[in-house]
C-alpha cells in the first residue's frame, strides 16, 4: 500500500533545530521504518527568519524551502490586517515589531505548497518516532477520520535529561496534527493566530478525532521555549522512548529574548535583570544592562532600582521570589520571566498591575501601550 504524505515546518530562523529537522525527516523517510506503507514524502518548510537558510537544506530530497523575507513579511501582514479588522489586534502589532507573521498564516501559506494528498504538521523542535506516520494512518482509516491530534505529548529537557508530560491549554497540539489537504481547504488556518492555531483550524470542519498515544511526539524544553508548557514529571514503564544522541549537541546560541529585543527596539535599549542568570552572558552595544543579583527586600527593591532608572525598557526576572509592588513603582515595555517556579504568581502580579496594563502574548508580558504607540 502506497500513501503520498507531504511534512510542513515553520520557522523563524531556528539555526539551531536544522540538524533535528533533517533527522526527522530522513528518519520518517527511511522505509525500514514503514514497511506496511510505501511513503512518498515531500518536506515543505516556511521560514521568515533574517537570514536564508536555504543551502543547510539543499541534501535533502523532494524539500521546498521558502525563505520570506522582511518586506514578506510586511506585505502579508497588510493582507491579515485587511481580512482581519478586530481580532487580535495587540497580538498582530506584537507580530509587526517582531518582523514575524503568526503562525497561523505560516502554516497555511505550507499546505497551500503541498502537493500530497495527506500532510504532516512537524515542529522543528520535537522528537518523532520513526512510526509517527504509520500510526497516524491507521488511526486515521480506523475511525474514518480527516484530521487527527494529540492533546498531550512527552516533553524532555534538554538541560536536565529528563522526560516529562505536558498538556495543551486548549486541547490540542500542533506539532501532532495530521489531516487530509481536502479538510485543510475547507477552512484553512487562521492567518491571524499567532499560536494554538490548531484550536479553530480543526473545530467544528469535518470529521476530526483525538490520539491518545502521546508518546510518538516528543517536545524539548530549552530557553527557546521558556514558559510556554507546564511540564509534569513522568515514570514510564515497559516503554522506551529514543532520544536521539544528537540533541546533547544541539546547543541554542541565542536566548529567545535577544531576537524580540533586536526587534521590537531600536539602539540605546536599557535592560533591567533582578537576579537574571541569562544577562551576564549576553552582550550588545548597543544594550545599557543592569543586574541587580544581591538579596533584596519587597519594601526596598523599587527604591534600590530607582538608584538606577524609573523607566526600562525590557525587564528578565529571575528571582524566585515575587516582587509585589515593583511594576506600579518602575515603568517596564516588556517583562520576561526566567523560572517558571513563581510564574503563575508573577503573572497574576503583572496583569493586576493597576498603574499600567500589560498582555500576556507567547508567554511575554507586553505593556498595552508600548504595543499601541
Amino acid at each position: 500500500m502506497s500513501e503520498k504524505i507531504s511534512i510542513v515546518t515553520i520557522l523563524h530562523g531556528e539555526k539551531d533545530f536544522i540538524p533535528l529537522i533533517k533527522h526527522n525527516y530522513n528518519l520518517l523517510s527511511n522505509p525500514e521504518n514503514h514497511k506496511n506503507y510505501l511513503q512518498e514524502l515531500e518536506l515543505i518548510i516556511i521560514d521568515d527568519g533574517k537570514e536564508n537558510l536555504i543551502e543547510y537544506f539543499t541534501d535533502l530530497e523532494n524539500c521546498i524551502y521558502i525563505h520570506l523575507t522582511k518586506d514578506d513579511v510586511s506585505k502579508f501582514m497588510d493582507q491579515i490586517d485587511e481580512n482581519y479588522k478586530q481580532p487580535n489586534k495587540l497580538g498582530l502589532q506584537y507580530q509587526r515589531k517582531c518582523s514575524t507573521l503568526p503562525n497561523g498564516f505560516k502554516r497555511d501559506y505550507g499546505c497551500g505548497m503541498t502537493t500530497h494528498d495527506l500532510i504532516l504538521h512537524m515542529n522543528m523542535d520535537c522528537v518523532y518516532n520513526k512510526k509517527t506516520i504509520e500510526r497516524k494512518i491507521n488511526f486515521m482509516k480506523r475511525t474514518n477520520a480527516e484530521c487527527i491530534y494529540c492533546d498531550t505529548t512527552l516533553a524532555y529537557d534538554i538541560y536536565g535529561k529528563e522526560l516529562y508530560k505536558t498538556i495543551s491549554p486548549v486541547k490540542i497540539f500542533e506539532s501532532t496534527l495530521f489531516h487530509t489537504k481536502e479538510f485543510w481547504k475547507r477552512k484553512g488556518f487562521l492567518w491571524h493566530d499567532i499560536d494554538y492555531e490548531g484550536k479553530q483550524f480543526h473545530y467544528n470542519n469535518g470529521i476530526d478525532r483525538k490520539m491518545d498515544n502521546f508518546y510518538d511526539t516528543v517536545q524539548l524544553l530549552g530557553i527557546h521555549n521558556l514558559n510556554q508548557y507546564n511540564p509534569v514529571k513522568i515514570t514510564l514503564e515497559n516503554m522506551k522512548i529514543d532520544i536521539p544522541d544528537l540533541i546533547s549537541e544541539i546547543n541554542i546560541s541565542e536566548h529567545p529574548f535577544v531576537k524580540y529585543i533586536d526587534s521590537m527596539f531600536d539602539k540605546d535599549v536599557n535592560i533591567l535583570g533582578i537576579s537574571s542568570e541569562f544577562l551576564d552572558n549576553i552582550k550588545n552595544e548597543d544594550w545599557n544592562v543592569n543586574n541587580i543579583k544581591e538579596k533584596w527586600k519587597q519594601s526596598k527593591l523599587s527604591n534600590m532600582i530607582k538608584e538606577i532608572n524609573t523607566e526600562f525598557n525590557v525587564l528578565l526576572y529571575g528571582d524566585k521570589n515575587p516582587a509585589w509592588s515593583l511594576f506600579n513603582n518602575i515603568s517596564f515595555d516588556v517583562i520576561f520571566l526566567e523560572t517558571n517556579k513563581n510564574y503563575d504568581q508573577m503573572s497574576h502580579i503583572i496583569l493586576n498591575c493597576k498603574k499600567h496594563e500589560f498582555v500576556n502574548i507567547k508567554g511575554i508580558f507586553i505593556r498595552k501601550s508600548f504595543l499601541e504607540s
